[in-house]
């Protein structure tokens, strides 16, 4: 296998390498400026621990941050937003690591860590652009080819995601694995619906070309499901998965979790109460029905951001926060900071939803989007969530377009959790509210 083939394959783990290193570049090169050469070995030794741990934890926060993943942080604005944020929060926890367990380490460096900050920052952004850069000048792309005359929903989603690193060398509904051999590509995504012989996929296989199916291709890459194309068969398989273990263990987390949060955060919930109560006139909390787990109907409670008659004509779409006149001042505020979901804890304490899951909506939508996109109640197998995998990946939904994309990220989400899933996508969560 080539270097090229080789950059082609793993570019991200080649990123994920070169971050460990400069990392470890700048604990050093921290320790030479700060020390010097002659006690250089001595406080190596003393800071190699406390530092791996460190480093760690910024390699996580960079995860959680998308900034390994192609399909997130497009342009330069958005990569340095999320690299600069990503940066300022690991090195925020890294103080409050040291100040906890500084006794532990015997060790608080907190000039050290400014620097070593600094030094990784200036070092690891420069170098992520300079590899960004080599990737674009040089079409360092996996070659893929689409055997399938039912490919457009992929092919627009490889288009649309150029950054991914695919790029579409051939589309056909013929299966000639000569041809395909003589274009060497990296990738063969088939249709599965198409009956080919196992004796030509394999000779592929033999050649190093990696084959998918168009489902599973869409699912790896893009993590979500293209319900478009789904069988019955295969929803009712995944959704009627018995998950005793994983939802017993989810409802102790989501117990766990709320009552503390309730508690911690209660000043916060005093204080945004009688900041609605003094800038406008009705409830404090708004109630509204929503759809969860088997179609049950339950309350959700939300901290008002609207005027009391801002839906005297019916239920709608929300709109964007800055261009809705229904919501009144302070909750353009407590939206943008996603303190009106606050009240949900109680909602999470009760067990109508769970930290994670697909978003609960209303009942006048859901009756319509039943008819306009498949599958959709079924997205009620699983507990609704205060968060969910469409949210850390998607917009806020405002049309049945959005809601229809949603849900293939829903789908993942029911297709593939479990309690480490739950877990990221709470963390992602957290990622996302400090990028707004």
């Amino acid at each position: 296998m080539t270097m090229k083939s080789l950059l082609v394959q793993f570019k991200m783990f080649f990123i994920f390498i070169a971050d460990i290193l400069v990392a470890f570049g700048a604990l050093f090169l921290m320790i030479l400026l700060r020390y010097g050469s002659n006690n250089f070995n001595l406080e190596s030794k003393a800071h190699i621990i406390p530092f791996s741990i460190i480093i760690s934890l910024f390699i996580l926060t960079f995860y959680i941050f998308n900034l390994y993943s192609f399909r997130f942080n497009k342009n330069i604005t958005e990569f340095t937003s999320s690299f600069a944020k990503s940066l300022v929060i690991s090195f925020s926890i890294s103080v409050l690591i040291f100040y906890i367990l500084g006794d532990f380490f015997k060790l608080t460096p907190k000039t050290n860590l400014i620097i070593f900050t600094g030094i990784f920052g200036i070092i690891d952004f420069y170098l992520r652009i300079l590899i960004k850069r080599y990737f674009t000048h040089k079409r360092i792309d996996r070659k893929i080819i689409i055997i399938s005359t039912e490919g457009g929903g992929l092919v627009e989603e490889l288009n649309h995601n150029q950054n991914i690193g695919y790029e579409i060398i051939k589309e056909t509904g013929d299966f000639n694995p000569n041809e395909i051999v003589d274009l060497n590509p990296d990738v063969v995504v088939i249709n599965e619906n198409k009956e080919i012989e196992f004796n030509k996929i394999y000779a592929l296989i033999k050649k190093s070309i990696s084959v998918y199916t168009i489902n599973n291709f869409y699912e790896e890459i893009f993590q979500k499901v293209p319900t478009e194309k789904l069988e019955k068969g295969e929803v009712v398989d995944y959704i009627s998965k018995s998950k005793t273990i994983f939802n017993f263990a989810k409802r102790i987390l989501d117990i766990f979790l709320s009552f503390i949060l309730i508690i911690v955060l209660s000043p916060v919930f005093i204080i945004t109460a009688i900041l609605i109560k003094i800038t406008s006139r009705g409830p404090i909390l708004f109630r509204h029905a929503r759809i969860s787990l088997n179609d049950t109907e339950f309350t959700i409670y939300k901290f008002r951001s609207m005027y009391t008659d801002a839906e005297a004509n019916g239920a709608v779409w929300t709109k964007d926060n800055k261009k809705d006149p229904r919501i009144t001042p302070i909750g353009r505020f407590i939206r943008e900071t996603h303190l009106d979901e606050i009240p949900q804890l109680i909602n999470i304490l009760k067990g109508d939803i769970s930290f994670v899951g697909p978003r609960p909506e209303r009942p006048e939508f859901i009756n319509n989007l039943k008819q306009d996109i498949l599958y959709y109640d079924l997205r009620h197998a699983v507990k609704g969530g205060l968060t969910g995998w469409a949210q850390v990946n998607y917009k806020y939904g405002s049309s049945v377009e959005d809601a229809r994309e949603k849900l293939k990220y829903d789908f993942y989400y029911i297709k593939n959790r479990n309690i480490f899933f739950d877990i990221l996508i709470i963390l992602k969560t957290l990622a996302k509210i400090f990028t707004y």
